[in-house]
Parts: C-alpha cells; structure tokens; sequence
C-alpha cells in the first residue's frame, strides 16, 4: 500500500491517485496564497474608491497609472505563486485557474496587451467551461481598457452562443453594462444590470450597484424607478456616504408639487443641521439649488449655489458642478453670457481632467470666452456711438457724471482696504502685546472640536510651521531682526541698511519697498480732485468716435463683432435661431457690408436646412439681384460650383508649378506658354493671384524696366490682400530707390549679360538672355509672320529701321577689363525665304485645323511694316545714329483692337433658359405658375426652378434654372414652342429665349445689356 501511494504521487504517473495528489497540492499551497492575496487586493480596492456621486459612478475599481505602480509588488508576487502550479503540476486541474490569476495580476499592472494573450490561451486550451467563460468575461473588460469597443462586442458575441454558468453571471452582466455605459447605450446597461442585482451576494456592493441603476433610471426620465431603487438601498442600511447621497437623490426624483416642496425644504434643512454632514454642506446647497432649478426658479438657484461654493469644506470637484450649472443658468436661461463664460472658465479649472464631460465643457468654456469678447465689442462701440450722438454740452454733463462716479467708487474701496488693514494691525498689536492668540471665549463662533483641534496634533500653534513662519515674518516686519535676549523691546538695534525703517535687519521681501529708507514712508502728494476728475473726462473723451473716420472704424469693429457672433452660433454653439437673429441685425444695420454677401449666403443655408424654402429664396434672390458676380450667387444657382471650382484650382497649381520649374531652369519662353495655358483655359480660379506673380517675375526677367516695373504695379493694384503682396511691395521699393538714385547703374538691359546676374546654383550663367514680349496665346498668328528673335512685329523683308525705334535699348555702363571684350550682341536672324515663308503657313494651317479653329489667312507683304503689337510707351530717348543708314519711316498705325467680350463660351457648366418680355406683357403676372407646373408634369426628375427677375427698366427676365450643359438647355428651350408649353399661345412672338451659361448669368444682370449678349449667343450657341 506504502508502495502504490508513493508510486501515485509522482506527478508524471497519470493514475487517480497521483492527480488527485497533483490538485490537492495545486490547490492547497501557491495557489491558494496567490488567490487570497488577490482577493484581499481586489477588496481593497473597493474601499479605497472615491466617488463622485455627481456622475455614474464606475462599476469596476478605476485602475490608473498610480494604482497600478502601487500594486506592482503584489501582482509580482501573485504572478510569482501562480506559476508554480503551472511549472511543477503541469497536469492538474488548476493550471487554467492558475493562468487566470496571472492574467488578473497583469491587468491590475496595466499590462493589457499580455492580459489579453492569457485569456486567450486559457479560452483555447481550458476544458473546464466555467475557467473559460470567465477568461473571455476578463477579456473582454481588457479590451475595453484597452478602448476596443469593437473587440469586446466580438467578445460578448461569443458568450451569447455559449451556455453560461451561474458563478460567471455577475461578472458577464456587470462587464456588459460597463461596454454599453462606454459605447452610449444607457437603455441596455440598465437591462444588464437589472440582470446582475440578484447574483451580487455582498450587500453593501449591491446597494452601490442600484444607486447606479437609480442614476441611469434619473438620466432617462423615469424618476419613478429611480425612486423604488433609492429606497430599497436604505432599507438595507447601507454605509453612510451612500445613505447620505441616496437621501439627497431622492429629493431629484420626488414630484415637486407644493407639498413636496415643503417636505423636501424640512428635510434639507434637517440635513444641513445633522453635525455627520459638515463635509457635504456644500453638497447639500448644490442638490437644493437643483430643486430649484427644475422648478425655473432661477435667482433663488443661483443664490443656493453661492453659499455651496462659500461653504468652508467645499471641495474642488463639487465646486466644478457648482460652477457649471451657473453657467447653464447664465448662459441657457438668462442669456447672460459674460457671467456664463466666466462660470465655464472656473469649471474648467476646477474639475478634474478625467471627467468624460470634461472636453465638451473645456470647448465651451472656449466657445463662451471668444462669444464674450465679441459681445463686449458690439456693446462697447454701440455705447460710444450713442454718446456721440449727444450734443456737446450734454455729452460733457454725461462723462463727468461717469468720472465722478468712477472717483467715488476708487475712494470707497481705497477706504475699505484702508479700514482691513487698521483691523489687522490693531489685531496684530493685540497679539503682540498679551502674547497669547485669540482664543475660544473671544470667537464664540468656533465650536468645540474645532477649538481642540486647533490647539492639539498638527492644528496646534507650536506644531504648525507655517504658522511659526508667518509669525515670525510678521515679528520681523515690526521689530526687525532680533537676537533673542532679555529686555529686547528696551535694547536700541542700530543698523545701516537703507532698506529697513528704523534700524533692525529686515529683507526687503518682508519690509516691502514703500517701507525703507530707500522708498521712504511719506505717502504721495494728494491730487487735486478737479484736475483728476478733468484727466478722467479726457480719457473718456478719446475712446468716443467723434470724427468721420473714428465712427467708420467703431462701425468695422462692430460688423465684424456681429458677423463673429452668428458664426459662433451657427456653427459652434448650433443654435440656428440666435444665429438668425444675429445675422439680420447685421443686414440691417450693415446692408452694404464687406460681409453682406457671405451672410446671405449663410442665412440660405440655414432656411435651406430647416425646410423653409420660402425664406430661403428671399435670401437667393437678394443675392442674385445684388450681388448677381459673387461665388456665393453661383453656389445659389449651382450647388456643384464649389466642386467645379475645386477642380479648376487643382488643375491651375500643377500649372503654376509647372511654370515655376521652368521659371527657375530660365526657360521664359516655357514658362510664359504654361501660364498662358492656365489664364486661357482658367480665367477665374483661386489662384489667379499667383498666375499674375508669376507673371510679373517674367516680366521682370524678360521686359525692360519700365514694362516690368508696370506689371508689378499692377499686381500690387489688383491683388492687395494676397500673400505675394508684401513680395511684390519689395520690389516696388527696389524700384523706388533706383528713382531716389540709392541704387546706381541700370536695372535690365536688352544686351545679352555676360555674368549670371542670378544667386549661384540657380540659374545656368551660360544661357542666352533675351528680353522681349511674351507671345499672345489669344491669336495664333502664322509662324511666317513671327520672326526667330521673338519681337512681335510683322515680317518685313529687310531689317526695318522701325523696329529698333519702336523698342529702344537703355544703354548699360560700358563694361571694364575683359568684360568689355566679351560684350557682343547676338547677331540679328536671317529671315525667311519664301519656301520656309510657305512651309510655316502650311504648318500653321494644318495645327488650326486639327484644333478645330479657322484656317489663317497668310498676309500680304506690306510695303511698310505694319506692328502686330503696340509696345508699351517709353519715354523719348535719342537713338543711336548708325553709319549709311536710311531714313527712318514713320511709325506704323496699330489696327483698332478687338473688343473683348465678357461672357464666356463654356458650353459644358450648367445653363439657365432666360425668357425675356416686356414689363407690361400680359402672360408675364402667371407665366412662372404655369411654367412650374409645367415642369412638374414633363421634367419631375430634373427639379427644376422658376423665378422672375428684372433685367432693366423696360424688360423682366423669367429664368428656369439648371440644366446640366447647353445642350440640354437648348433642348428645352426648343421644346418650350411646343403645344404643350404655355407659350404656344405666344407662337415665338412677344419674347425671347436663350440659353445663358450659369457664369454668364451674373455678367448680363449686371450689365443689363440684352444687344451684346444676343450677339455672344449668336456667335457661340448657334
């Protein structure tokens, strides 16, 4: 027998008795520590919590980076206990329980990552279900530490497929509730924890889980289960923080009416008398101020929540609630947002950081601050236009009144701060002379334990050193630096320090620096009441806009107050009827505003999204009507603008960028070719600032001085608040100092330069220069015509003297040394003869006809040159005479330029149909009617629009908006002579219809000139 039992014990041997043997002592030894000491942990966790029963408490013990580095010793050991049946008795039953307490132990440690893995490898290998239902309940509160709300719900998933154990369902229903508080379902984390109140044995913990249950129940507005749960907590006699929180719970949830308020004012009233709740005063006026509150008793709410934050043993986290139902209270009720931003502020500073509201509240505390700032500038500058409207001498009257005021409120305080300080001093003396502080029979105020406490432990005088240290500043500050002695007040302490009154060493921190030698103690001279009241009527008389040009300041400062302001409501603080408001307070006062555009687009929008369509169009059809060139007009008429423009703005950057490289590599002739592209096919865009820049760069690269210095003031003209404005601001000043003669020598010149004029690295130094205009990307005249150097002039068979007049060169200083041996300029081309004259036509023809353009007609050769283009004028300068030259002709006339239409021929945007008829037509008064209607029957998919809208003074336009491309549109309008139209009746007679592009549309109701769109239409739509 001996024998066999000695033989089971072997842990390698698989018989009934070696397992048994192998569990018992699994179990009994390391095991059983690692357990209890995790139970004691997890226990005093529990104790240590602390609540804020302004919020859902937490069901599980908070665990944060602190905790966890206090618990690492203790969950080292654990995990220490807890291997040794995992390494010594591989095969017994509580290997899986065993791996279960190292992943606890690591995620006490905050060590989730490893926690998770245990878990999972005991799901996987465990054959014990019970071990593995709890490893997945662990795992799934890992991860929802670990913030992976999708994982845990992966998780519960697969305990919903599994048939769960009775000792596991407290933890699966509590780690449930927990996921659906964190992923915002309060509606099922009630239902989870309805489930798991009867498997909590402990009844003090199933007390703290229904006051959460009562807490959501509150939260969802069924005050009537909150109150049955509140109750069933204090019929079991729970501990006395939660039966004091419980009590004052059941005050929110009672029905207030008259009786009920009488109860619950006895019942506070008895609360605030009960010595037990001296720590929670400031609670207790908190929970009544909300009594109020629900009953829209506002200034008595606010007084209650005064005393809660005056209360000595208010806490900071109860003073971060206080402070924000003020602010709600300000804010939402008595809209009174100073006071509210100011509350929010004192919220954010006071409560702690790990609040879930704590972000939200963070924002509009920011939100409130920048709204106040704002609010106080339209209230500032209405103000002082108000007194500037006042006649002088009441407005006189009015400042000294408010200087006055201002003098006698300084006086007062000056008085009461004056009278502290003698209380102070006197107290002071009082101590000084008996020796002794105040005590118990001269504050009869203080109570018993506070008088013991305060004379005993760490209150006591002698063993508090931060009252020996203030004593001891304060002995200095009157005595001065006294050695101990006898008779020390008699004994006459001389000292030399200019910074102590009376001899004695005292620092200048303690002394003060009004009270030395140095300083002096004489108080100032005293001012003359009348000079200080008139400086102070002064003052105030600058900050009024008494001038044209101070009251066209205060009204910029107010606009954009005002225009701030409805951005804040609209799209931070979301209050769509406030922005309202706002907004057409702005409108009113400001109809011609710089913000007037923006904010009728604005007010579209939010009539738009509120489904009142009526109010919407008021606000389009202002912006059409007088604004008619804006983008918003056009998002109005085309939502799918923005995006279009979008597009065009991507496209014209790679331009713009494809230009720069090539301005960087000098290649000007590149360069000037890309931007052309882009203003071709790009004419409006965001980015046309920098198209122009760049531009004037080239300009400046490849044109004489005054050409370039023209198109940089240009662009200084027309884009004055883009970001290039200040670069171009540069280079006007380099211009301006060569005119002041600080800069010598020239600025360009049309030699070709012999040295790189550019930084090294940046250019090719060796690259030929020549400066001459940019090529018109407009025509495309033949290349016969176009001679190899670049000048635009025509093609004349021998060197015309003309030319050289028409583009005179601005002599340079003649170079020294080797320079002027290197000097030469370019020799001029040969021109072309008549076969290569013949061929470049031919080419020319053949490149406008795969573009689909006319074919050119090749020109006659004039007999006198005829310029193509008339160069800029230059000021008159004397040519340079050249030996057996022939008599200059006179300059050619230019031909008369074309005009420049402002429409543009896209025919693939969005197009209106524009019906143009008399003011006085008789269809016109039911002729949108009847044209909705019938849009209604034949194009319900197309949601078409109709609206009227004057042209001129004798014509009115009925406009049917938006087709998707011209042709389209031309479509329709041919459709429009049909019988089903309701102008068949017209048989074409008496109006007229075109097709008007959606960029178009703002051009012809600005310039209200039908003749030359007509002729436009004519040319490019038929």
């Amino acid at each position: 027998m001996l024998l066999a039992g000695l033989g089971g014990c072997a842990s390698e041997r698989r018989s009934l008795l070696g397992r048994t043997y192998d569990n018992v002592v699994a179990r009994d030894n390391a095991y059983f520590l690692a357990r209890e000491k995790m139970r004691a942990t997890e226990l005093a966790l529990a104790k240590a919590r602390v609540n804020d029963y302004n919020r859902v408490l937490p069901l599980f013990p908070v665990v944060d980076e602190a905790t966890a580095t206090r618990l690492t010793a203790d969950m080292e050991d654990i995990i220490k206990k807890a291997s040794l049946p995992v390494q010594h008795r591989p095969g017994s039953d509580w290997t899986d329980d065993s791996y279960l307490l190292i992943g606890q132990a690591r995620y006490y440690k905050r060590e989730f990552e490893d926690a998770a893995k245990t878990f999972k490898y005991v799901n996987s290998t465990s054959k014990d279900p019970n071990a593995r239902h709890e490893a997945l309940i662990w795992l799934m509160r890992t991860f929802l530490a670990l913030q992976e709300p999708g994982n845990a719900a992966a998780v519960s998933d697969i305990l919903d497929k599994e048939t769960g154990t009775e000792p596991n369902a407290r933890a699966l229903f509590l780690t449930r509730a927990e996921y659906y508080l964190q992923t915002g379902e309060p509606a099922r984390a009630i239902e989870n924890l309805e489930k798991a109140i009867p498997y909590i044995e402990p009844k003090n913990e199933q007390s703290r889980t229904r006051y959460i249950l009562a807490q959501l129940y509150q939260a969802q507005g069924d005050d009537k289960k909150a109150y049955a749960e509140l109750n069933q907590i204090l019929k079991k006699n729970p501990p006395y923080e939660l039966d004091f929180f419980s009590k004052l719970m059941l005050g929110q949830v009672s029905d207030l009416n008259l009786n009920d308020r009488t109860r619950l004012n006895k019942y506070f009233a008895k609360l605030l008398k009960d010595p037990k709740n001296k720590e929670y005063r400031d609670k207790i006026y908190y929970e009544m101020a909300r009594v109020d509150y629900r009953q829209q008793r506002y200034p008595e709410a606010l007084a209650l929540l005064q005393k809660s934050v005056r209360t000595p043993e208010a806490s900071k986290a109860q003073k971060a609630y206080t402070y924000l139902l003020d602010g709600r209270i300000y804010y939402e009720n008595l809209q009174k947002y100073r006071l509210a931003a100011a509350y929010y502020d004192s919220t954010v500073q006071n409560m702690p950081r790990e609040v879930p509201a704590y972000e939200a509240i963070a924002e509009r505390a920011g939100i409130l601050k920048d709204f106040a700032q704002q609010l106080i500038i339209v209230e500032n500058q209405d103000s002082l236009q108000a007194l500037a409207r006042l006649a002088p001498d009441e407005l006189t009257t009015r400042l000294t009144t408010y200087a006055q005021a201002e003098l006698d409120e300084r006086q007062r305080q000056a008085e009461a701060l004056a009278a502290r300080q003698e209380v102070e001093r006197q107290r002071s003396q009082q101590q000084t002379a008996t020796g002794l502080a105040p005590g118990r029979d001269l504050q009869p105020d203080v109570s018993a334990e506070d008088f013991l406490a305060g004379n005993t432990g760490a209150k006591w005088y002698f063993d508090n050193p931060t009252a020996l240290s203030t004593a001891r500043n304060d002995f200095i500050r009157k005595w001065g630096d006294r050695p101990l002695q006898d008779n020390w007040r008699t004994v006459t302490q001389a000292s030399n320090s200019p910074v102590t009154p009376q001899g004695g060493n005292v620092p200048v921190s303690i002394a003060g620096n009004d009270n030395t030698v140095v300083n002096g103690t004489d108080k100032p001279a005293a001012v003359d009441p009348a000079v200080q009241l008139q400086s102070l009527v002064s003052q105030y008389r600058q900050k009024i806009p008494l001038t044209p040009e101070q009251l066209t300041a205060s009204n910029a400062q107010t606009e954009e107050a005002l225009y701030a302001l409805g951005g804040i409501y609209n799209q931070q603080l979301r209050e769509p009827e406030r922005s309202i408001e706002t907004y057409e307070t702005l409108l009113r006062r400001y109809p011609t505003g710089t913000h007037t555009p923006e904010t009728l687009y604005i007010l579209y929008l939010i009539h738009k999204d509120r489904n009142e369509a009526g109010k919407a169009e008021q606000y389009a059809a202002r912006l059409r009507q007088d604004f008619p060139a804006t983008s918003y007009a056009r998002l109005v008429a085309d939502p799918e603008y923005l995006r279009r423009t979008s597009v065009a703005n991507a496209k014209v950057a790679v331009l713009v960028d494809s230009a720069f490289v090539f301005y960087k590599k000098q290649d000007f002739k590149k360069a000037t070719a890309v931007l052309a592209q882009a203003r071709q096919q790009y004419p409006e865009t965001d980015l046309n600032d920098q198209v122009a820049y760049l531009n004037a760069l080239l300009t400046i690269r490849t044109q004489p001085p005054l050409t370039a210095r023209a198109t940089v003031e240009k662009f200084y003209k027309d884009y004055p608040q883009s970001p290039l404005a200040s670069k171009a601001e540069v280079l006007l000043d380099t211009y301006r100092k060569y005119d002041q003669g600080q800069i010598t020598g020239v600025l360009a010149s049309t030699d070709k330069p012999v040295v790189s004029v550019f930084k090294p690295g940046e250019v090719d130094p060796r690259m030929p220069v020549y400066y001459r205009a940019p090529p018109k990307p407009a025509a495309t005249p033949p290349p016969a015509l176009t001679p190899p150097n670049g000048a635009a002039t025509a093609k004349t068979p021998t060197n015309s003297p003309a030319l050289e007049k028409a583009t005179p060169a601005i002599t340079t200083p003649a170079p020294t040394d080797s320079a002027a041996a290197k000097s030469v300029l370019p020799p001029p081309p040969p021109p072309l003869s008549p076969e290569e004259e013949a061929k470049a036509a031919r080419r020319a023809a053949a490149q406008a006809r795969a573009r689909g353009q006319k074919v050119p007609t090749p020109a006659k050769p004039a007999k006198e040159p005829v310029a193509a283009v008339v160069p800029e004028p230059l000021p008159p300068t004397e040519p340079v005479p050249q030996p057996n030259s022939p008599p200059t002709p006179a300059p050619p006339v230019a031909p008369a330029p074309v005009p420049v239409s402002l429409y543009k021929a896209d025919q693939a945007v969005s197009h209106f149909i524009v019906l143009v008829l008399a003011k006085d037509a008789p269809i016109l008064a039911d002729l949108p009617a009847q044209l909705q209607a019938y849009n209604g029957r034949f194009y319900k998919s197309s949601s078409l629009l109709v609206r009227q809208q004057a042209l001129n003074a004798t014509q009115e336009l009925v406009i049917v908006e938006a087709m998707p491309d011209a042709r389209i549109a031309q479509s329709y309008a041919l459709k429009l002579r049909g019988p089903q139209s309701p102008l068949s009746k017209l048989r074409g007679a008496g109006y007229q219809a075109l097709v008007v592009g959606i960029d178009n549309l703002p051009v012809l109701l600005q310039q209200g000139n039908l003749d030359e769109y007509q002729r436009f239409y004519d040319q490019n739509y038929r």
